[in-house]
């Protein structure tokens, strides 16, 4: 076992009363609180089941177990299984069961689309509606409102929506006997705050609590840990503020200082060796999160000497996804396995790891199995158009698809559960170019009643225009050329289809009979493929960085000094992730350049 440096060693032994650990990317973070538990139950005799250690994720307690021995006995766990636990064994979850994610993203969308959202319900739309909603039900209408019109937070949808979405969200919820992992927590703090019996109970039973990924953790899980720890406070919090990049879902970005405010006797440890990244990438993260001002001021000290950083800038992306491939072509099977690709959103991953799969680049993972095919936005679309046709013109089917592309068509129109052209022209009857629009659209769909489901689709695509809102809705080539793939797969696979059965459960069916029951597969060899919030905690021997445009990251609704720190920092994880290499890559395309946060930090090649 490597001996600990002096702030590990410091770290490692404080026993009593709280204390803050800063302990910056590849700082051995880790192996310092594995060592600090073992020298509790050694050194100071404190009995196993007295220590609670709480992770950001179960990956992280799975990993804190393995690498330690003599840990049997130590509750780890998440903040959401600990509140779960809490409430199960104090009877405050009565019958509610979770929801599950699939249909919590469902229920969502559904109800998104139900006040006319739908266009707004793409993967990525659908995460940034979920990561909203929790951050209202765990700061309040009033802190949320302000957090808005600050604009440090990425949405589409109004403050009225969000509200509204959430309301109902809850209320299905309430009347189905569910509940999510943001009810886990303000019903455990209920409870904690309400019950002082429950209360000390836990305080008696945790006596010691270590907590890690301390900047993540929002208010209410803040205010959980601090009744727990009491009366004697013996709470050790670790963490990064440079790291902070969960805004989003509600956590606080100030809260390490907020740590330090609350507790004024308290310790604080900076571990800023980088036993990780080699020199000059250590010297590149440092210079940039320096610019940020909402964060403790440290120095970061490289063990290891040396590194490499390529920055290019590319007149379009063709050229650079064609360097990328070439670079890429370049290693072999161990060094594929040792590189990562970090991205800004999920939809850009899902784009690069197509590209590298079609060309012959295994890519590490779980890969998921046509999910996006059987599940996105598409299939809906065209199963809706097909159920509109063949199953009794249904309102909720025709609102689905009648303004892709748009004809301004509006919801009040549709006053009844059936969607019929008699009906619908009621309500533009002193509209003589809407009645003229709608005499097509009706003439349109009569026609494609009468072909067979594949030709109805083919129809729907090019005269209907659906291909043509496809070609808008996508922000660049690569999107659209996978929607159309997704489109031509789905309408060779509707000449399966033979009106014997509904259009749903026909897709139902095939998505089984496709996915083998499976939607995911697990890759175990290649490139890994992140989001930069996905790639949070890992560490390869290289790095590429696409796309490091600004507009890109900091993203273009990244108006706010407090968003563009966050929008840094996330950068800054990216850039960490790297122990020898590190590609930097932008382009030119559209009058971009070089993202802010680079700005005289590198050279443009």
């Amino acid at each position: 076992m490597k001996a600990p440096s002096k702030a590990q060693e410091q770290a490692i032994k404080h026993l009593s009363g709280p204390a803050q650990v800063i302990a910056g990317p590849g700082s051995g973070k880790t192996f310092t609180i594995i060592q600090r538990i073992l020298y509790m139950i050694t050194h100071y005799r404190i009995p196993p089941e007295k220590i609670l250690v709480i992770t950001y994720t179960k990956a992280a307690a799975g990993e804190m177990k393995e690498r330690g021995t003599n840990l049997s006995g130590v509750t780890f766990g998440t903040f959401h299984s600990i509140c779960y636990n809490i409430l199960r064994q104090s009877g405050g979850l009565r019958s509610a069961s979770l929801i599950q994610e699939k249909d919590k993203r469902k229920l969502l969308g559904v109800l998104a689309g139900n006040r006319g959202l739908s266009s707004q319900c793409d993967y990525d739309g659908i995460t940034r509606l979920q990561n909203n909603i929790s951050r209202l039900k765990n700061s309040g209408q009033h802190i949320y409102k302000n957090l808005m019109q600050e604009e440090t937070m990425q949405t589409e949808f109004s403050f009225e929506d969000l509200v509204s979405i959430k309301d109902e969200y809850d209320s299905y919820l309430r009347a189905q006997g569910l509940l999510d992992f943001d009810d886990m927590i303000t019903l455990c703090l209920k409870l904690l705050t309400d019950n002082s019996q429950v209360l000390f109970k836990y305080q008696q039973t945790f006596q010691y609590i270590l907590t890690d990924e301390f900047q993540d953790v929002n208010l209410p899980q803040y205010e959980i840990l601090k009744l727990l720890a009491g009366p004697e406070d013996n709470l050790l919090v670790v963490g990064d503020d440079d790291q902070a990049i969960y805004g989003f879902r509600g956590a606080t970005p100030g809260i390490m200082k907020q740590f330090m405010e609350d507790y004024p006797n308290s310790r604080q440890i900076l571990l800023t060796y980088n036993y990780r990244c080699r020199e000059r990438i250590v010297e590149l993260a440092g210079s940039m999160i320096d610019r940020n001002t909402q964060r403790f001021q440290k120095e970061f000290y490289p063990v290891q000497k040396g590194g490499k950083i390529t920055t290019a800038c590319f007149d379009t992306r063709r050229e650079e996804e064609r360097r990328l491939l070439s670079d890429l072509s370049s290693l072999n099977g161990d060094a594929l396995d040792g590189t990562a690709i970090i991205l800004r959103t999920n939809l850009e991953v899902m784009q690069y790891a197509e590209l590298l799969r079609e060309s012959g680049i295994a890519v590490k993972g779980k890969r998921v199995k046509d999910s996006d095919l059987f599940h996105g936005f598409i299939m809906e679309d065209m199963v809706s158009f097909l159920a509109y046709l063949y199953e009794g013109n249904k309102r909720s089917d025709f609102m689905k698809f009648m303004n892709k592309p748009d004809r301004f068509i509006s919801r009040g129109a549709l006053i009844s559960e059936k969607a019929d052209e008699h009906t619908i022209k009621k309500y533009y009857i002193q509209n003589a170019a809407m009645l003229s629009e709608l005499h097509l659209l009706f003439g349109q769909l009569k026609i494609a009643q009468r072909l067979c489901p594949h030709l109805s689709i083919s129809f729907f695509r090019k005269t209907l225009g659906y291909d043509e809102y496809l070609r808008q809705k996508a922000t660049d080539y690569r999107t659209c050329k996978r929607w159309f793939s997704q489109a031509d797969k789905i309408q060779e696979y509707f000449k399966q289809y033979n009106l014997r059965v509904s259009v749903r459960s026909f897709v139902n069916q095939l998505s089984c009979k496709e996915t083998g029951g499976q939607m995911q597969m697990e890759e175990e060899r290649g490139v890994s493929i992140l989001t930069m919030h996905g790639a949070k905690g890992l560490e390869f021997d290289r790095v590429f960085l696409p796309d490091v445009n600004d507009g890109i990251i900091p993203g273009k609704e990244c108006l706010s000094p407090n968003a563009l720190e966050e929008e840094r920092r996330l950068l800054y994880v990216a850039i960490t992730r790297a122990k020898d290499e590190l590609f930097i890559y932008y382009t030119k395309e559209r009058a971009r350049s070089l993202s802010r946060f680079l700005e005289g930090l590198i050279l443009p090649s």
